[in-house]
């Protein structure tokens, strides 16, 4: 975010010592620096520096380094570590730099306190000073990361010119993506966007109704699953009044209806099950057919399964999914995101997920282009259940590894199938794994408050979700859930019981978590409406036997794609942590064995914007 940086902890530009706050024994041992006999030349000192203009960038400093810079006539010195890290340093370092006569200047930066802030401040120190200046981290990666933001922000430099000349001067691999983040406008404001004020008022709404059981009351406009959804349907359309479309990308709500006959065993009579949709179509005509799917499931159930009409307040389960997607309507039908998202509000999942499946199946039938599917089932409470526990900074991800239509094929198919997948090692890298490691990529770049903790496993133990029949028709689907359930608020007669309260109540969700678990919907969706499609028929090519790896690729269809990257990582690593840019090409080589690393390819569009990764079959061409 741009705005992380408390007030308290706001940039200061230091242009004298009044006003330092210098431990005595520090500014002793400075004094008798300063007046030291002289040392090396600083041209001659081993320090890893780089230089343009004005400005030399290197890691830290030592105190004789910082001498020798003002023996060569330096002026300023700009600090880009933050407090923790100076608090390691074996001298004071603004002390020793304003004895020696140069202006100080300390600019703290890291990945998760980045923004035009230090960009702007650089801009104003190179304004209202003169001479040399050393700017400098740990390593002098962020220092250039600053220095490149500044040349885009400040000198109006195309951004990958900027990207090339800061890693010219020493940033990292990933500085570049820091710099495209703060470029970013959209991501920003929806997590700014989110109220949790808001997603209060739509979880104790909900739990209002009484019972929200697929069998339940539907002519009542205060109880039963009829209200619950014309109230979903009314404040989906309220959220997104003035969303200032028009045509074919005007936001739209609608009710998806499925007739369900009895089952013999949760399903008891006829029952119209009715699902509640939010369409915001994507603003890029070449976009608008990829469809984003955000799932939370509006039916409830008290302890007994086909109980419709004891209180079955489903606060948590699932009122904090439903109210999640009615905040994502507002928050998103305003922006000019490129694919849509479908935000639907299922009905009869707890009695077979009857409405989520249904609805697959009629996608599946009619060609629907749906590449990814959320399901936020259970995503209201932090609290631990046992000592010690507290999910409040995380969020699972439960993904498939073994795409599940792989099980419904013929016999002598799923053997060659299986014998790939064995050879090669693929078993955790199915379309929805990608999508999990998607959004811990998001989470991690933008640094939001709650994390995903990914599990490599379709779904808990003797429970289902709502991406299961996702899943089983072959679209790519996940599900977030908070990380520890108390199942004396899950499926349970609201009651008190030996002093203990059961039922899932609406004081059992904390608006604020789940807020948090709104915004990493939110950034996952702009990233994706936002990036181009992954690359399709990606291959690694093994032909010979080599020790560099070279993968082809078929281009994303956009008009807006930049470029693409090979990504790879460690075999027994669950996270892609490396990458090399190829450009816009549609094969590249990287000095690193196939049969040591695994691989795959994304595309980024001019913004910055990333696709999932593509992961590669085998192939000689």
């Amino acid at each position: 975010m741009k705005h992380l940086i408390p007030l308290a902890l706001s940039t200061t530009i230091i242009l004298a010592c009044a006003g330092c706050t210098t431990n005595a024994e520090r500014s002793e041992s400075v004094i008798s620096e300063a007046q030291a006999e002289p040392i090396a030349p600083w041209a001659e000192l081993s320090v890893d520096k780089h230089t343009t203009g004005r400005i030399t960038f290197s890691g830290q400093p030592s105190a004789d380094e910082i001498r020798a810079f003002a023996a060569a006539g330096g002026n300023v010195v700009v600090n880009n570590r933050t407090e923790p890290e100076m608090k390691r340093v074996p001298f004071d370092e603004q002390a020793l730099v304003e004895s020696l006569g140069m202006t100080y200047v300390h600019s703290p930066m890291s990945s998760a306190i980045f923004c035009e802030t230090q960009a702007s401040d650089l801009s104003t120190t190179l304004n209202t000073t003169t001479g040399p200046v050393l700017m400098h981290c740990g390593s002098g990666s962020r220092s250039a990361t600053v220095y490149g933001l500044y040349l885009i922000k400040d000198k109006g430099m195309n951004k990958n010119d900027a990207i090339k000349t800061a890693q010219e001067l020493g940033m990292g691999s990933s500085g570049g993506r820091t710099i495209e983040r703060e470029l970013m406008d959209m991501p920003d404001r929806v997590m700014d966007a989110v109220d949790p004020d808001m997603i209060r008022m739509y979880v104790d709404t909900l739990a209002g109704f009484g019972t929200r059981h697929t069998l339940s009351e539907t002519e009542s406009d205060t109880r039963g699953i009829g209200a619950a959804r014309r109230w979903v349907k009314a404040q989906f359309e309220r959220n997104i009044q003035g969303h200032g479309k028009g045509g074919d990308a005007a936001p739209r709500v609608y009710f998806d209806p499925h007739t369900v006959e009895p089952d013999g065993r949760r399903i008891t009579k006829p029952v119209e099950v009715v699902n509640v949709i939010c369409l915001i179509p994507g603003s890029n005509p070449e976009s608008r057919d990829r469809l984003y799917y955000v799932l939370g499931h509006l039916d409830s159930r008290a302890s007994e399964a086909n109980d419709a009409t004891s209180d079955a307040p489903g606060a948590n389960d699932d009122a904090s999914g439903v109210a999640l997607m009615i905040e994502l309507a507002r928050v998103l039908a305003r922006e000019p995101i490129e694919a849509t998202v479908v935000l639907m509000a299922t009905s009869g999942e707890e009695q077979g997920l009857f409405g989520a499946r249904l609805h697959a199946q009629a996608a599946l039938d009619s060609g629907k282009n749906i590449v990814a599917v959320l399901n936020n089932d259970t995503v209201g409470d932090p609290t631990g259940v046992l000592k010690d526990q507290d999910g409040s900074k995380e969020i699972r991800v439960f993904s498939e590894g073994i795409p599940a239509p792989m099980i419904t094929m013929e016999e002598s198919e799923i053997s060659g199938e299986v014998r790939r997948l064995r050879l090669y090692g693929t078993e955790s890298d199915s379309p929805s794994r990608q999508i999990a490691r998607y959004i811990a990529d998001v989470a991690n770049l933008h640094k939001t408050t709650v994390q995903p903790r990914l599990i490599h496993r379709p779904d808990r133990f003797l429970r289902g979700g709502d991406h299961t029949p996702f899943n089983e028709l072959g679209f790519a689907a996940i599900r977030f859930c908070e990380t520890y359930e108390d199942y004396d608020h899950q499926h349970q007669d609201v009651r008190i019981e030996d002093g203990k309260q059961y039922g899932d109540l609406p004081e059992f969700v904390d608006e604020h978590y789940l807020a948090d678990v709104t915004r990493l919907n939110a950034l996952t969706l702009v990233h994706l409406t936002n990036a181009p499609s992954a690359p399709e028929n990606t291959r690694v090519i093994i032909a010979e036997l080599t020790n560099d790896t070279t993968l082809r690729w078929d281009p994303s269809p956009e008009s807006d794609v930049a470029g693409y990257e090979i990504v790879w990582r460690e075999t027994s690593e669950p996270q892609w942590d490396g990458f090399q840019d190829v450009g816009n090409t549609t094969e590249g080589t990287v000095p690193l064995s196939k049969d040591n690393w695994f691989f795959g390819v994304r595309a980024y569009d001019k913004d910055g914007y990333r696709s999932p990764v593509s992961y590669p079959r085998p192939a000689r061409e």
